[in-house]
């Protein structure tokens, strides 16, 4: 089967703003790229000359599905490939000022209109028509049909061809956008870089994001067997082990997968997860949330639902509710006779004590998978797997009860519930991330003993070189923050989207002379192990990576354009307008669905100070200036054009009026979870004239997609004051139907302060500090870039590494260079805006694409 690499193709110019296009022969005239470059630049994007030259000399066919590809694959990264028409049509002009009254036309109009009756608000007679599919009977001298493009009674999208709908008022021109072109380049050899990407890939240190894992099931979907020339020795993490064989096992023989596959796979998760991936589930194992039905008399008696059944409540009514469930198991694809012998041929290789351990860890997944595997079928040929099977049915195969088996970490829990830290560190030496993970929590059961304080740390320092690189970077940033006893304590708890959980710290403080050893000892080791990597003479690093994030939780990311971390902080850009976009789509053969976008707005003690949003049109300051603008609720969003909302936010004037902090919320109101819709995404534009376009993707400064079941989502937060983004990327679960900002404020006030706070307290390691390790690892000489100058530091003659990294956190300014700042040869840059051009075969990190394309991704700087 042939294979054309469009996807790999496209993920490239994603990621690297790189084209691979053949050298032919032919000369194409000017003419023919002057209308693609129009179009790129409607997307913020320019061709480079060697790459405009290249495309050139291909034939009138190649050179148009050449053009047609960059600017789709660039188009849908930003959203600029939907159409985006909003309910009222002529916003951010002619939006209604009173939403009450509005509202009060409305359900008038649903009850009491009648078809060929006079209007029941203007009296006028043959001015009302009935809407298809609704039946809705509005009248034109009342609601606009210039401005409407849906229903005016039910916000549902309608037939078109309705003489209500007056003719469209044409798409808007675009305004002028101040703000550089994004360059794409030509790429030397599609196959290099996509071996590059995959050994980057196969190398990182931490569970990788969406994109990440997309790209990674693309690549060895799109290269199979190829690819296996590729990997490296060693690959770090397990779900990667699985996404890569899962994927091959999909498209290629198994047996030859399996036999590539056996040098990488070593415990039984990591074939329950190989598994997973080749049936098209997720290889992290969290479970899959699925709502059945319960009756409300059932209900009724239920703890959980006790809020819902309030006196005139909606779900009084009802016959029943959905309730979640989490299921511990997924659609099993075909197990054929050969492949199910050779995994159990598998598993029976692994040692017998931690092969059922390990199957403990996921039982409810085993027993489903041993429904398939049949491994009692086999028993004598695998007898430690039957024996397994045994442990986690509870049953042999003739029913008898099953044999017992304890674990490694009912142990551990032994241990420490005899407060017993020299037993229980015995016992995390033989599993170093459990040690590095449970540190504090060893210390605080020694609970300040001499003897098992040292055990812990004498265990530490002799495990660290074993200790994950995320983790030592989460030790380096979370110790000194233990010095002293916090409010509150943030939690992360494993699943498909982030849903941070607090609650009162209630740890007592470490001692500081433990804390400074075990910084010392993380911190030499990061140093080892960054100064293996391959030196750069000069390291660039721009200041502003401050306020951005190493990235952590990634499996939780949202799908984005651009990949900010959560935590991060961008500035905002001063003069201009912020509009926020929702565009959600509906399956062809699906349901309904209804999500609502929203900006709440809080004074600097977060108490409620105003929102715009469906039941808000307009917001208003106390000088009766609005703030904000809502271009109205579409209530559905049919296949395939789907429904857009906007909110325009005058940061100024909101910072006037008494406003601190503006929360962007999502909410799903009714319908169907986030993850079920054919396709969903919001994100934020700056714009210099919100009288453009109503999308216009040169302006996109975020743009990501939601996840999850039903809720509300918590994107980013506003600080007027600062003028800052946070970016928070936080899901709160809500209520099954009707979410929005009023019922969610309690928990806005009281997650976005918090987040923010936990985040301004260093207890997450920055970019900027990440990369100073890497210079001082790695480099001769390193130069900051901040407030429009660059300072560089030399290192030393016979400096060490710890020395170095000393000074550059000291950045004394008596020991700043006096030379030229920047020399022509190659150097590693870590940039907030690729803003600057930089010697060919640089090694660049940037969040944001510019002059200057990213060769790798932030995660590349923790492995």
């Amino acid at each position: 089967m042939s294979v054309d690499f469009k996807e790999t193709r496209a993920l490239l110019l994603r990621r690297h703003a790189a084209v691979f296009a053949p050298d032919r022969t032919a000369q194409q005239p000017d003419a023919c790229m002057q209308l693609f470059d129009i179009d790129l630049a409607k997307l913020g994007y320019a061709l480079s000359q060697r790459l405009r030259a290249r495309l050139q000399t291909l034939d009138s066919a190649l050179l148009s599905a050449m053009q047609e590809h960059i600017w789709e694959t660039l188009a849908a990264q930003l959203g600029g490939n939907r159409q985006h028409t909003p309910l009222f049509r002529r916003f951010p002009n002619n939006i209604p000022s009173n939403t009450e009254a509005l509202w009060m036309d409305r359900v008038l109009t649903h009850f009491m209109q009648a078809p060929d009756q006079p209007c029941l608000h203007c009296a006028r007679t043959g001015t009302t028509h009935v809407l298809k599919p609704c039946r809705h009977v509005v009248c034109d001298a009342c609601f606009d049909g210039g401005n409407y493009s849906a229903c005016p009674i039910c916000n549902r999208h309608a037939d078109r061809d309705s003489p209500f709908f007056l003719p469209d008022p044409g798409q808007k021109q675009k305004a002028a956008v101040h703000m550089p072109l994004k360059l794409l380049d030509l790429g030397a050899s599609m196959d290099d870089a996509a071996q590059v990407l995959v050994s980057a890939l196969c190398a990182r240190k931490q569970a990788m994001s969406p994109v990440d894992t997309d790209d990674f099931k693309t690549l060895a979907g799109e290269y199979r067997l190829r690819l296996l020339a590729w990997i490296p020795e060693q690959i770090p993490v397990r779900e990667n082990i699985a996404l890569l064989f899962g994927t091959l096992l999909k498209h290629c023989e198994p047996a030859a997968v399996l036999a590539a596959a056996a040098a990488h796979i070593g415990t039984a998760t990591d074939v329950i997860r190989l598994v997973a991936v080749y049936s098209g589930a997720d290889p992290s194992l969290q479970g899959q949330v699925v709502y059945r039905q319960v009756p409300i008399a059932k209900a009724r008696g239920m703890a959980r639902f006790k809020t819902l059944f309030t006196p005139g409540s909606y779900w009084n009514k009802q016959a029943s509710l959905p309730l979640p469930v989490t299921i511990k198991r997924f659609k099993m694809a075909k197990l054929g006779r050969p492949l199910r012998r050779a995994l159990l041929a598998l598993l029976e290789s692994f040692h017998p004590d931690s092969l059922t351990e390990d199957m403990l860890r996921h039982r409810a997944y085993w027993v489903w998978l041993g429904e398939f595997l049949h491994p009692h079928e086999y028993h004598k040929r695998y007898p430690k797997v039957a024996f397994a099977f045994g442990v986690v049915r509870k049953k042999g195969p003739d029913g008898t009860p099953g044999p017992q088996f304890e674990t490694f970490y009912a142990g551990l829990e032994k241990a420490v519930m005899r407060k017993d830290a020299v037993a229980m560190v015995a016992l995390l030496r033989q599993r170093p991330g459990e040690l590095a993970r449970r540190f504090d929590h060893a210390l605080r059961v020694a609970d300040g003993d001499s003897t098992a304080s040292s055990a812990v740390l004498d265990a530490f320092a002799s495990c660290a070189p074993q200790f994950a690189t995320p983790v030592l970077l989460t030790l380096l940033a979370l110790l000194p923050n233990r010095l002293h006893a916090g409010e509150t304590r943030l939690y992360w708890p494993k699943g498909s989207v982030a849903t941070g959980f607090m609650a009162p710290d209630q740890r007592a403080p470490l001692p500081r002379q433990t804390v400074d050893q075990a910084v010392a000892l993380v911190e030499r080791e990061l140093l080892a192990r960054f100064s293996s990597k391959p030196p750069v003479g000069e390291c660039l690093i721009d200041t502003a990576l401050a306020d951005i994030m190493v990235p952590f939780n990634e499996r939780t990311a949202s799908r984005s354009a651009i990949q900010l971390p959560r935590g991060s902080v961008l500035p905002v850009p001063p003069g201009k307008k912020a509009r926020l976009f929702l565009h959600w789509c509906q399956p062809e053969n699906g349901g309904r669905s209804d999500l609502d976008l929203s900006v709440a707005f809080y004074d600097e003690q977060w108490h409620f100070r105003g929102v715009c949003s469906y039941y808000q049109l307009t917001c208003k300051g106390s000088d009766g200036s609005i703030i904000a603008t809502s271009a109205g609720d579409l209530t559905d969003a049919p296949f395939p054009d789907g429904a857009s909302e906007f909110i325009d936010l005058d940061c100024d004037l909101a910072r006037q009026n008494g406003v601190r902090y503006a929360v962007a919320v999502l909410n799903n109101y009714s319908g169907m979870p986030f993850e079920d819709l054919e396709h969903a995404f919001a994100g934020l534009m700056f714009r210099d004239d919100v009288q453009g376009a109503h999308f216009d993707p040169r302006t996109v400064a975020l743009r990501f997609d939601l996840a999850g079941t039903n809720g509300v989502f918590l994107p980013m937060v506003f600080d007027l004051q600062e003028n800052q983004l946070h970016w928070l990327d936080l899901y709160a679960p809500g209520g099954f139907e009707f979410n929005n900002v009023e019922t969610s404020t309690a928990t806005i006030s009281a997650v976005c302060p918090a987040m923010i706070a936990y985040f301004a307290s260093s207890i997450r390691m920055s970019m900027y500090h990440l990369v100073l390790l890497h210079g001082a690892a790695r480099a001769q000489r390193v130069i900051l870039r901040g407030d429009g100058t660059l300072r560089a530091l030399s290192r030393q003659e016979g400096e060490d590494n710890a020395s170095f990294l000393a000074r550059l956190r000291r950045w004394n300014p008596q020991d700043v260079d006096n030379a030229p700042v920047m020399h022509e040869a190659p150097l590693f840059a870590a940039l907030l805006d690729a803003d600057i051009a930089l010697p060919e075969n640089s090694i660049v990190y940037a969040l944001r694409p510019g002059v200057s394309a990213a060769t790798i991704a932030a995660s590349d700087l923790i492995s």
